[in-house]
């Protein structure tokens, strides 16, 4: 992609039949802040492809335009099953306006979702932490910060996977330059860590924080903290002193049903000490045994049906099953379950050792 200034050849929404890159244009799917997303379609692959192309009021302001172009090079960077694939990125042909192909993403996303559905279901929900978690860890390994965190940038796909979308306030931590000094607040008010509302330079750990609150909002059908009266900027206000300062809101009391162990693990999200709380790593495998024991599967948002594709999730739980100990809510059921498997071993080597004896005294007999 190119860091060209802008020129002052015009620009207009892209017309159905276009080509951009490999890609003809179809038709819009949709315009956000950073510009529009339109439907492409790859003739040598016949393969959709959405197709990001920066608004044409950003295209002066070279803020915004970097912002755009980091997007596109900090998922070039990323592969992981719950991570938007980057195809291909460049300048639509006449205009200086940047644009990337990347992956569509047909089932819509995890807001969408709750639209449809209302407050999710736990195992619904673990699915979607599981699966969002494994895909920032990977984000995280690579240097990337997210730093939005949301309902609406967790993406389904047609198979019902999801995928961690739109980096376009990602941070990457080992960047020479950063477009967000100290003191400036990035990020959406619902979700934002207290480190990131106080404008502190964030790390991995406010991604938790954000998807934390994220997977609040699904199980009951409301972010943790929101303000009822007062003007806009006024609530904006209350909603950031309160990530700041109120306790962390129990679930149960918007949702009777919620599983004891979920609304623990994402207690532990939110944690307004960034140091107490678990990263990615840590919090995904617990997550995924959540998931597995109630069943959970992502649904196909658009389409309202269960997926079979839930390989991320198993392989999480499998690896927790050898690197964490599930998550307990009740410490003495924990360790009567222990006492048991503890009995049990030694009647296994009790049964063991009499027929060892048995078999010896045969032997010396003879």
């Amino acid at each position: 992609m190119s860091d060209s200034p802008p020129s002052s050849k015009p620009t207009r929404a892209l017309k159905p039949g276009q080509q951009v890159g490999r890609y003809r244009i179809e038709r819009m799917l949709g315009k956000g802040s950073m510009g529009e997303v339109y439907l492409g379609i790859d003739a040598q692959l016949n393969r959709k492809a959405a197709i990001k192309t920066l608004g044409e009021k950003h295209l002066a302001n070279e803020t915004v335009r970097e912002r755009f172009l980091r997007e596109a090079r900090a998922l070039a960077k990323l592969t992981h099953p719950n991570l938007i694939t980057v195809y291909e990125s460049g300048i639509v042909d006449g205009e200086d306006r940047p644009y990337f192909a990347m992956e569509l993403l047909e089932g819509g996303d995890t807001h969408k979702l709750l639209d449809e559905r209302g407050p999710l279901s736990s195992d619904t929900v673990s699915v979607i932490g599981a699966q969002a978690a494994a895909g920032l860890a990977e984000a995280a390994r690579a240097g990337i910060i997210h730093r939005d965190v949301k309902p609406s940038n967790l993406g389904i796909t047609s198979r019902g996977t999801l995928k961690v979308t739109d980096f376009s306030l990602a941070k990457s931590v080992a960047a020479e330059k950063s477009l967000t000094g100290r003191g400036m607040v990035v990020g959406t008010a619902d979700y934002i860590a207290p480190e990131q509302a106080r404008g502190e330079t964030v790390d991995e750990r406010a991604d938790v924080y954000s998807l934390g609150c994220t997977l609040f909002h699904l199980l009951t059908g409301k972010p943790p903290f929101r303000a009822e009266e007062g003007t806009e900027v006024q609530k904006y206000v209350e909603v950031m002193r309160a990530h700041l300062s109120a306790p962390i809101p129990d679930p149960h009391r918007y949702a009777a049903d919620v599983d004891p162990e979920l609304a623990r693990i994402i207690a532990r999200m939110m944690d307004k000490d960034r140091e107490k709380r678990p990263s990615f790593d840590e919090v995904a495998p617990p997550l995924a045994q959540v998931a597995v024991r109630l069943g959970g599967q992502l649904p196909r948002a658009t389409r309202g049906m269960p997926s079979a594709d839930n390989d991320t999730v198993q392989g999480l739980a499998r690896k927790a099953e050898h690197t964490h100990p599930p998550v307990k809510i009740d410490k003495l059921a924990g360790r009567t379950m222990n006492n048991q498997r503890l009995a049990l071993l030694l009647g296994v080597g009790i049964i063991a050792g009499a027929v060892l004896a048995l078999v010896a005294v045969r032997f010396l007999a003879r």
